[in-house]
């Protein structure tokens, strides 16, 4: 069995991820916990601390872990990035991004939750950033290509589609749009 506070982390992501920051109530995060209230003091000052760890500690570690093969790639990577944006089996259009859901809940409302949120999102930009280098160190890529703006893009498009298919309740907006990103990433290969 979990120790306590990864249960609250794990408890905080899911009430979190489903009803949305202001949605969620202390009091279901310590029931899907099962936990009382004493205990989560003991390692958190306040659902909003608890939500910061989570945030740094549960999302951080689930884009990176998203990621992760394709930073580790050393060819093909423009080929690879795009069977990984093609691959839609894990998508969850009913709630859509995690980061996404509370970039639009909560990055205006409070200045640590800006901090991280913001912190987070650079992080991830960097990831492409770095990605799509390794692919123009290996010749992949077509000369010219404004590498910076292209990681930004691939995130506005990642976030866009996850946007627009929780909308639609419709996984084929979600799919029209990586289409779309795959055929821009195709263009900019050599």
């Amino acid at each position: 069995m979990q120790d306590i506070r990864t249960r609250l982390i794990e408890a905080t992501f899911k009430e979190i991820y489903t009803n949305g920051y202001h949605g969620t109530s202390l009091a279901n995060i310590l029931a899907s916990a099962n936990t009382k209230k004493g205990s989560m003091y003991h390692y958190f000052s306040s659902k909003k601390e608890m939500v910061l760890v989570m945030i740094e500690e549960k999302l951080e570690t689930r884009i990176q872990k998203r990621w992760e093969e394709l930073s580790q790639t050393n060819s093909n990577i423009i080929d690879f990035l795009i069977s990984i944006l093609n691959d839609t089996q894990n998508v969850d259009i009913q709630r859509g991004c995690p980061l996404g859901n509370l970039l639009q809940e909560a990055l205006n409302d409070d200045k640590d939750f800006a901090k991280i949120l913001t912190q987070i999102l650079d992080n991830w930009k960097n990831m492409f950033l770095a990605i799509l280098q390794k692919a123009d160190k290996n010749g992949e890529l077509k000369e010219n290509i404004e590498i910076e703006k292209c990681a930004t893009f691939i995130i506005a498009a990642l976030e866009g589609a996850y946007l627009i298919a929780k909308k639609s309740k419709d996984l084929k907006d979600y799919e029209d749009s990586m289409d779309q990103l795959s055929f821009y990433l195709d263009s900019i290969k050599k």
